[in-house]
């Protein structure tokens, strides 16, 4: 019995599921909620008296993403292309409606409560942003490439603007640098020449300079992040014990649970600083370690992506390509800060730090690299036996349900004609008809 089960699963299972991407989220997913977990139990006891309160949540999180990975798998990719612009049109509303109802936490404002959760509306911005950017490319590729004027770009860059706008005035400005770092990427992809692209770019770190400085506490964390030994015991208290606890780690680590920055000295430690943890915990291996899975993961992204771009899939190529750019650059943007590289930004590292929103943006995700391999799959294969065997079922379906009411409406003819004849047999009138 079982054998017969697994032979009926496994031709989906070769055909239309990456293996190695599977085997990647879930490794990924694994090691984020053992350290997550670790990072967070000193926190979540002294605040709300559990120690798991933080890994409880998580995972109801994870369950959330879940559902909504398996639902978002099984929409083909152009039901997300022939929405086109809508997509965008819910985002920008929550955009707003988060800066008149959100909830504060920490000074900014990011997040809309929904029951006892919340959800971080700048999480979700990105996969949409995405899946836009990806249709604008296909409808407008040609006029990027060939296009001697600018105007090919005012679209896409107007959307950018508007969307970093809305994320300022939040603020969450590290996801203002991954918006346009992935868009960008994308616009270069699309066919963008080179040399408007880093106009572009010079425009957009001068853009990203002048935020700095009109903002106070940008300015010092600038300062801090200069010399951060210098302001220890303020702006550059989180830079200093996120290097202790990497420096602490060596090359095998102090061993799982056995951090000391976590306990109370490293603010953020289970979110914005969660790989300070990983690298005192498991050392430069578990550094390697993990920097090889997230290679791993990007490396799928743009195979995926590859594979769909010779399959003419280009709507998929190019959604696979926008995720592989916003997980390379968020990862190395999340370690960048933990090891002093760039400034203080409040960026989690997917799948380890804590927090649903990002999961369950990462899962969508996921779901969407797996449906783009399918549909890939499907273009230069076709459908295996049993998917043949269920389209033919569903079609069947579908027909016998269109077919019913004239089988019905023709036994209703054949009914009364009987019963007509029946009554001109023997001379009665049949029920309901009309004397003439």
């Amino acid at each position: 019995m079982l054998k017969r089960i697994l032979a009926d699963f496994y031709p989906e299972w070769e055909r239309y599921i990456d293996r190695a991407l599977l085997i990647n989220i879930m490794l990924l997913v694994g090691l984020g909620t053992v350290v997550m977990t670790s990072a967070s139990i000193a926190i979540a006891e002294k605040n709300n008296g559990s120690a798991y309160f933080y890994l409880n949540r998580q995972l109801i999180f994870l369950v959330i993403g879940g559902i909504a990975a398996y639902i978002t798998y099984q929409f083909r990719l152009t039901v997300w292309q022939n929405l086109g612009p809508t997509l965008l049109i819910p985002i920008l509303v929550l955009l707003v409606t988060v800066l008149v109802i959100g909830k504060e936490i920490n000074g900014s404002t990011r997040w809309i409560g929904v029951g006892p959760l919340s959800i971080q509306i700048s999480e979700i911005t990105k996969i949409s942003f995405i899946l836009y950017m990806a249709g604008y490319l296909v409808r407008h590729g040609k006029d990027l490439a060939e296009s001697k004027s600018y105007k090919p770009l005012f679209v896409p860059l107007l959307i950018i603007v508007i969307i970093d706008v809305l994320l300022i005035l939040e603020p969450d400005f590290g996801s203002v640098i991954m918006i346009t770092a992935t868009g960008l990427a994308l616009l270069f992809l699309g066919g963008v020449k080179l040399h408007r692209l880093l106009f572009l770019l010079v425009v957009a770190i001068v853009a990203m300079v002048g935020m700095v400085m009109a903002g106070g506490y940008r300015v010092a964390r600038v300062i801090a992040f200069l010399n951060p030994w210098e302001h220890a015991q303020d702006k550059g208290y989180q830079t200093v014990h996120s290097l202790m606890g990497i420096g602490d780690g060596g090359w095998f680590g102090v061993g799982l649970g056995g951090s000391v920055q976590k306990l109370f000295y490293l603010p953020e430690a289970h979110n914005d600083y969660v790989f300070a943890v990983l690298a005192e915990e498991f050392g430069f291996l578990g550094i390697v370690v993990t920097l090889a899975l997230f290679a791993w993961l990007v490396q799928r992204a743009f195979v995926i992506g590859f594979n769909a771009d010779k399959a003419k899939l280009h709507y998929g190529a190019y959604v696979a390509y926008g995720i592989g750019f916003w997980i390379g650059f968020q990862v190395l943007f999340h370690i960048g800060v933990n090891l002093a590289i760039l400034p203080p930004k409040g960026l989690t590292l997917p799948f380890i730090s804590y927090g649903g929103s990002s999961l369950l943006s990462i899962l969508i995700a996921m779901a969407l690299l797996m449906r783009t391999h399918r549909d890939t799959q499907i273009a230069l294969f076709g459908l295996s036996d049993k998917e043949l065997q269920k389209q033919r079922q569903r079609k069947e379906k579908i027909s016998a349900r269109e077919q019913a009411p004239a089988k019905i409406a023709k036994t209703s003819r054949k009914r009364k004609a009987a019963a007509s004849k029946r009554a001109a047999t023997s001379g009665r009138p049949v029920r309901g008809a009309r004397n003439v």
